[in-house]
C-alpha cells in the first residue's frame, strides 16, 4: 500500500558543503542592491505612534513593477521602537481597499488590543490601542491577522518590525547602531506570476504545504549588501515568510552566536554554526566582523520536498555582510539576563492543542502525481554518502539532515510547478475546513476554551496523524518551552518564546502564564505559524479569566 503520509514523503537537507560554490541568477550580475533598513519610529511628544497601511508598487524584477502593500511605504513597514514602562498609543488607518488587522506578534497586552481576527479594521477606518509594555527587550514584529486573509496580506508586504529596549539590555553594550551594528534582516519568499504580480493563490497545494517561493528577499530585496562597522555587529533575524523554515550558515562557516529569542535575551551566548528558524519566529546573532572581511548568511535546504524546488535545492546567499565601516564599539558579553528558573515541580497539562490536517492526504497525492516524494518515481538524484539522520532526532523540531544532498529532476520540477501555479483556488468553504486544532477548523466568535489568568499552566502542543512541522504560535503571552519530542529544547530556544515548533510527529509542552485577560468579544489565538494553514482553519481561540 503507498504510503501518502508526510511520514512516508519527507525528506530534509542541507548542502553545507556546496556554499563555495554558490549559484547566482542573472538577475544578481547587475549591480547588487544596497539592503534597506527600515526607520525607526517612536512616540511623539504626546505618547503616540502614527502610521498606516497602504498600497504601492515596487519593482522586485528588472522592467516590471509590482502591486504592493505596505506600512507607511510601498513594500513592508518601518520598525517601531518601543520601551519597557512606557505607555504608548498607536493611532493606525487602513488605507487599503480591503479591512485588515493589525496584531502585535510577542506583546504581552490583553485581548481587547491584541490586534488579532476580531478587530478589524474597515477601508478608510482607523484604530488607536493604547499600549502598556511590561515585558524585557526584544525583537518582535507586527502584521495582519485578519481572517481569512492574513496569508495574502502578508504576501502582498504588510509586516514590520517591533523593539522593545530596557535598562537591563542597554547595560550589556550590545551593538546598537540601528543600520551600523545593529542590522534587522527580514527573510521572506516569494514567487511571481508571468505578469510580475505576486502569485497567492489559496489552492489546495498551498492549504497543505503552505507557500512555496522561488525568490528570497531580504528586507523587501533580492540579495542585498549591508555595509556594517567592523567589530561584533548583531543581526536581527525573523522568518517573516509565510510558511518557508530556513537553515542559515555563514557562507565562511565563522561562528554564529545566538543571545536572543522571541521573547528576549538568553541567559549567555549560544555558539552554532547552523541556526534553524521557522516561520514567525526571531533570534538575535551576534557575529565577530572586526577583520572586516565580508561573508555571506547563506539559507541551506531544508525541510519537505517541496520546499527544496529551486532555488532552494541548493545553497541561496541571502545578503552580504561587508564590514568595512569604521570600528564599532559593541562587545559580546560572556552572560547576558538572568531568566526565572524552570519550576521542578510541574503543574499537570491544562490543555491539549492538536495540528490537524483534513485534506493533508490528498495534497501529497497530487504531488506524488507530480512525481515528488520518496522511493520509487520520487524524482530524487541522491548523492553518495546520503544520510537521512546525520546526528539529530526527528521530530526535535530541527531539520531531518544536515548532509544530504540531492537533486529533482528537472521534469519533476516543471510538473510541481505546474501544479503549484495552475491548481485552481479553493472555494471559500472548502479553504476554511481544510486544517483544523483538536479537530474542527476555526470559527470566528467560538471561543474553544478558558485559561486561568496569572498561573502557570502546563500546555501539550502536537501534531495529528499526518504530521508536518507546525511552529505554533499562542498570543498574549511568553512561554518556556519544556520539551519537544521527549527532549529538551536546543539551548538557543530555552528561553522566552512565543512560538513552540513542532514536527515529524512531535509532541512540544510548554509552560506558559497569561498576565492579561482575553474576552469573549476579544479573545486570544493559538493557530500554526504556517499562515496558509491558519486561513484554513489551523487556529484555536481562546478566553483568559
Amino acid at each position: 500500500m503507498t504510503d501518502l503520509s508526510r511520514r512516508g514523503v519527507l525528506i530534509a537537507g542541507a548542502a553545507s558543503g556546496a556554499i563555495a560554490a554558490l549559484r547566482l541568477s542573472p538577475a544578481f550580475a547587475a549591480a547588487r542592491p544596497a539592503l534597506p533598513i527600515p526607520p525607526e519610529i517612536r512616540a511623539n511628544a504626546q505618547g503616540t505612534i502614527a502610521f498606516s497601511a497602504g498600497t504601492g508598487s515596487v519593482r522586485f524584477l528588472p522592467g516590471q513593477s509590482t502591486a504592493t502593500y505596505g506600512y507607511g511605504g510601498a513594500f513592508l513597514g518601518p520598525a517601531l521602537r518601543l520601551r519597557r514602562g512606557q505607555a504608548v498609543t498607536i493611532d493606525f488607518t487602513n488605507h487599503l481597499p480591503e479591512p485588515t488587522t493589525v496584531h502585535w506578534h510577542g506583546l504581552i497586552i490583553p485581548g481587547e488590543v491584541d490586534g488579532g481576527p476580531h478587530r478589524t479594521v474597515a477601508p478608510g477606518g482607523r484604530w488607536q490601542p493604547a499600549l502598556s509594555i511590561d515585558q524585557p527587550a526584544a525583537t518582535l514584529w507586527f502584521h495582519p491577522h485578519f481572517y481569512p486573509t492574513t496569508a495574502k496580506q502578508v504576501i502582498k508586504g504588510l509586516a514590520g518590525l517591533l523593539i522593545v529596549d530596557d535598562d537591563d539590555t542597554d547595560r550589556l553594550k550590545l551593538p546598537s547602531r540601528w543600520g551600523a551594528d545593529d542590522i534587522p534582516l527580514i527573510i521572506q519568499d516569494r514567487r511571481f506570476r508571468r505578469d510580475a504580480q505576486f502569485f497567492d493563490r489559496m489552492n489546495l497545494t498551498a492549504v497543505t504545504n503552505g507557500y512555496v517561493g522561488d525568490v528570497a528577499l531580504v528586507n523587501g530585496a533580492q540579495y542585498p549588501e549591508a555595509r556594517t562597522a567592523r567589530g561584533w555587529v548583531r543581526l536581527r533575524l525573523l522568518d517573516g515568510s509565510n510558511a518557508r523554515s530556513y537553515l542559515l550558515k555563514a557562507s565562511d562557516d565563522r561562528s554564529l552566536f545566538v543571545i536572543g529569542s522571541d521573547g528576549g535575551l538568553l541567559e549567555s551566548p549560544v555558539e552554532m554554526k547552523q541556526i534553524m528558524m521557522y516561520a514567525g519566529e526571531r533570534f538575535e546573532v551576534m557575529v565577530d566582523c572586526r577583520s572586516g572581511t565580508p561573508f555571506d548568511l547563506v539559507a541551506l535546504p531544508v525541510g519537505e520536498p517541496i520546499m527544496q524546488l529551486p532555488p532552494f535545492d541548493g545553497p541561496v546567499p541571502l545578503v552580504t555582510i561587508r564590514p568595512d565601516g569604521g570600528d564599532g564599539p559593541g562587545t559580546l558579553p560572556a552572560s547576558l539576563v538572568q531568566l526565572p528558573p524552570i519550576p521542578t515541580a510541574l503543574p499537570p497539562v491544562s490543555q491539549e492543542l492538536v495540528m490537524n490536517m483534513f485534506r493533508d492526504k490528498e495534497g501529497m497525492m497530487a504531488l506524488m502525481k507530480a512525481g515528488l516524494g520518496m522511493g520509487a518515481g520520487s524524482g530524487m538524484v541522491m548523492g553518495s554518502g546520503m544520510s537521512m539522520n546525520s546526528g539529530m532526532a526527528v521530530g526535535s523540531g530541527m531539520s531531518m539532515s544536515s548532509g544530504m544532498g540531492g537533486k529533482i529532476d528537472p521534469a519533476v520540477i516543471a510538473r510541481v510547478t505546474r501544479l503549484i501555479e495552475d491548481q485552481p483556488e479553493l472555494s471559500r468553504p472548502a479553504q476554511l475546513s481544510a486544517n483544523g486544532v483538536n479537530g474542527k477548523s476555526f470559527a470566528l466568535n467560538e471561543p474553544g476554551f478558558t485559561a486561568k489568568r496569572g498561573q502557570n499552566l502546563r500546555w501539550r502542543i502536537s501534531e495529528g496523524d499526518d504530521p508536518m512541522p507546525h511552529p505554533v504560535h499562542v498570543h498574549g503571552c511568553q512561554f518556556r518551552i519544556l520539551s519537544q519530542s521527549g527532549q529538551k529544547p536546543e539551548a538557543y530556544r530555552a528561553g522566552w518564546k512565543d512560538i513552540a515548533p513542532i514536527s515529524g510527529g512531535g509532541v512540544s509542552e510548554i509552560l506558559v502564564s497569561f498576565p492579561h485577560p482575553a474576552g469573549q468579544d476579544t479573545p486570544y489565538m493559538a493557530h500554526c505559524h504556517i499562515l496558509e494553514h491558519e486561513d484554513s482553519g489551523m487556529m484555536a481561540q481562546f478566553t483568559v479569566a
